[in-house]
């Protein structure tokens, strides 16, 4: 017998759950699969779905890194992801603890219900297509998670008369309001910024996920990209809401925690592994973004995973 979509989709995921790992789906036949997650430390492996199915994500909480055609990037969240079929993904990686949607659609499905916004949303589709990601904010991440949360009970109920037209009208809503975001954006970004900071700050990103370990100064940064560092976190600020230095503190904590994650690894080891001057100068920096010393965090991690 033919493997259907849905247990396609879900093998596809749970193989790669954390033991604190909570999964739970929904699906309309074979046209239409939600998967909702939450965990901690969660990477996407093994091929990619093939052809005829279109995946989307949404992640609500944890950081989000992944590789689009061999180049790795990472988001702060919540992030929308629409998983365009000419690139090459892998490695799809969701560090710290996170809290996310995958929404996979058979293709014919997906073009049937968004036939009546195609021509309204055309004249941002190149755009979208070179950069298919969509930082969202917390009242936007609501409202978007309004209408999942819609369209995960429809789904489950799956006893409504017009069940496959309801769930088409929820699922063309969820792609109108993810595209009111984008437009937004598009209009801010026109307005406040010069274009050539759109590619100062995509390659600030870059280089953050690449040495936040070994460099963990603004000025570093600011010199590889020609500009100054406070010109760098203003634009940084103006786009996501962050100064340079709180960025690379966050890439820095993500990565402290994973590390910590390691039985094999003692606290001497991830600071030196992250560039600290020494034990205590990152443990002062890890208390100051997590609450708890190193040691105590990964006692902590230790229990949880033994009870």
């Amino acid at each position: 017998m033919m493997e259907s979509l849905k247990e396609k989709v879900v093998a596809w995921i749970r193989k790669d759950l954390s033991s604190d790992g909570q999964l739970d789906w929904a699906a309309y036949n074979n046209s239409l699969v939600m998967v909702r997650m939450e965990g901690t430390d969660f990477r996407l492996s093994g091929k990619w779905l093939p052809d005829g199915w279109h995946v989307f994500l949404q992640v609500h909480k944890g950081e989000l890194r992944l590789t689009a055609n061999g180049e790795r990037l990472g988001f702060d969240t919540p992030v929308y992801v629409d998983f365009l079929k000419f690139r090459e993904w892998s490695d799809v990686t969701l560090a710290g603890k996170y809290r996310t949607s995958f929404i996979v659609m058979e293709q014919h499905f997906f073009m049937e219900t968004t036939l009546p916004m195609r021509n309204k949303i055309a004249e941002g589709m190149e755009q979208f297509a070179k950069h298919p990601f969509t930082s969202v904010n917390a009242d936007e991440d609501r409202d978007l998670s309004r209408l999942e949360e819609m369209m995960f009970s429809t789904l489950s109920a799956n006893s409504h008369l017009f069940c496959r037209e309801l769930i088409q009208a929820l699922a063309c809503a969820w792609q109108y309001e993810l595209w009111n975001i984008f437009f937004h954006r598009q209009q801010d970004v026109r307005s406040t910024i010069n274009p050539h900071w759109n590619d100062v700050v995509s390659q600030f990103f870059y280089l953050a996920h690449t040495y936040c370990r070994e460099q963990h100064r603004v000025s570093w940064y600011a010199a590889q990209l020609g500009v100054s560092a406070d010109a760098l976190s203003a634009a940084l600020k103006r786009l996501h809401g962050k100064t340079a230095s709180v960025i690379l503190e966050e890439l820095l904590a993500v990565d402290a925690k994973v590390c910590l994650h390691n039985p094999a690894l003692s606290v001497q080891d991830v600071a030196e592994m992250l560039h600290f001057s020494d034990q205590s100068a990152f443990g002062k920096f890890f208390k100051r973004h997590c609450g708890i010393s190193p040691a105590v965090f990964k006692k902590r991690h230790i229990e949880e995973n033994n009870s």
